[in-house]
């Protein structure tokens, strides 16, 4: 494993103007084998190897054995480490986001302060980078996601980016290292575990090797990206003025490139979400032809007269006099309410309450056809007086639910269905 940690700290640069090195150590296997093996080349590489660990707070005592590990670990290496504890779901619920969301910000923010001008070492393995790749591409990740997960981004560095999971259960066994195990890695009930556990067996049958064939893979997809970015980025700082983007130009570049300066200015607006290849497509259509495209966060795209602006949406539902309850249900529900319920699993990121918005469609449950709103409106004769405060509720990937209408195709209720939402309307618009 040795091999491989300096293969990769000597191909990437990892360790290039560097002589303290933090390691992020969670006490699993990984984080682990990655704080001997430096502990072990720190002469080698001329470093001082120091340690960090940080306490969600979300597991419990599990937590707590944890982080009793690590501090008796370091003890025995000889490695000063720093702790901290900080309370993980209380800060999501204080900013209305996810909790997996709300660790990592907080636990980025520890180590970079702890880092004191040195290199962050992550455990990051060739394994978890192929487990990121396929969980990218079953999302539609374009080539940005399918890069993987990079051996270097600032300040953070990935030494094991080489070894395999079977390499870190080697080396531990070798060298007699003690480890805790999260309990949550055995349980199928988290998508990166059904990939550990389902999909990587059946690929590493077909190629035994194809761990690092995915680290190869994502290098060279890396280099190729790299390109496409600085094309875009030069495009940006040439064309961008006063919060807004010159649109006619786009339709000069190859659409690899355009679509990452959309992706990037869009981007700046955004404070907690990230724009996937749906709101990119349709946004580069928007750009090149006129008119209003949706975006996560309630935001709006319009593209006028050769110019593409970014502004909060409209939500002029909050006038209405209804209000519109959000009620958790059982798994069964009677057919009657399925015109009002959705799969809470297959919502796209945070959901809205607003009224239509141009370029706004759905194809409802049950039917063939994708229709834009006005259609749909024309077809169950909405007055056109209402429709203007007529309430829908949309995800960061369209419209899903409209009142007296129906829900979307794409996250109505089936045999399958874990959790559904049903929307209750008191009152009406009269």
């Amino acid at each position: 494993m040795k091999e491989k940690v300096l293969k990769a700290i000597e191909k990437f640069s990892l360790l290039d103007g560097v002589e303290r090195v933090t390691v992020a150590l969670s006490g699993g296997a990984d984080s682990v084998a990655l704080l001997s093996c430096l502990c072990e080349l720190k002469n080698t590489l001329g470093i001082e190897v120091y340690a960090a660990h940080f306490n969600h707070l979300i597991r419990g005592a599990e937590a707590d054995r944890d982080e009793q590990f690590a501090v008796e670990l370091c003890r025995k290496l000889g490695v000063e480490i720093t702790v901290k504890r900080e309370d993980v779901p209380l800060f999501a619920k204080e900013n209305k986001i996810s909790t997996e969301l709300a660790a990592r910000r907080l636990r980025y923010a520890f180590f970079d302060e702890v880092s004191k001008g040195g290199a962050v070492a992550t455990a990051h393995t060739a394994s978890d980078n192929l487990e990121t790749v396929i969980f990218n591409l079953t999302r539609g990740s374009g080539a940005e996601g399918l890069c993987g997960i990079p051996p270097k981004r600032d300040k953070f560095i990935r030494p094991l980016i080489f070894c395999t999971r079977q390499d870190i259960e080697n080396y531990c066994r070798e060298n007699k290292l003690d480890y805790v195990t999260d309990s949550t890695n055995n349980s199928d009930d988290y998508t990166r575990n059904k990939i550990r556990h389902s999909v990587i067996p059946v690929l590493k049958e077909i190629n035994p090797e194809a761990e690092i064939s995915a680290v190869r893979a994502c290098n060279a997809l890396r280099e190729d990206n790299a390109v496409l970015k600085s094309a875009a980025e030069k495009y940006l700082s040439e064309n961008t003025e006063t919060g807004s983007l010159k649109a006619d130009g786009l339709s000069s570049l190859p659409p690899a490139v355009a679509k990452r300066v959309l992706k990037k200015f869009v981007s700046s607006f955004l404070t907690q979400s990230s724009l996937d290849s749906f709101h990119i497509e349709r946004l580069y259509a928007c750009a090149l032809k006129g008119g209003r495209q949706s975006l996560p966060e309630n935001l709006q795209a319009e593209s006028k007269n050769g110019r593409l602006t970014v502004k909060k949406a409209n939500e002029r539902l909050t006038e209405n006099p209804f209000t519109v309850e959000i009620i958790k249900e059982d798994k069964k529900i009677h057919n009657l309410l399925l015109k009002s319920s959705l799969d809470c699993d297959k919502i796209m990121g945070k959901s809205v309450f607003r009224t239509r918005l141009p370029g706004d469609n759905i194809r409802i449950c049950g039917k063939r056809e994708t229709k834009t709103l006005k259609k749909l409106y024309n077809e169950y004769k909405i007055p056109v007086e209402q429709r203007e405060f007529w309430p829908v509720l949309a995800d960061d990937s369209g419209v899903i639910w409209i009142y007296g209408i129906g829900v979307a195709a794409r996250c109505a209720v089936t045999d399958k269905t874990k959790r559904i939402i049903k929307i209750s309307v008191k009152g009406n618009i009269e």
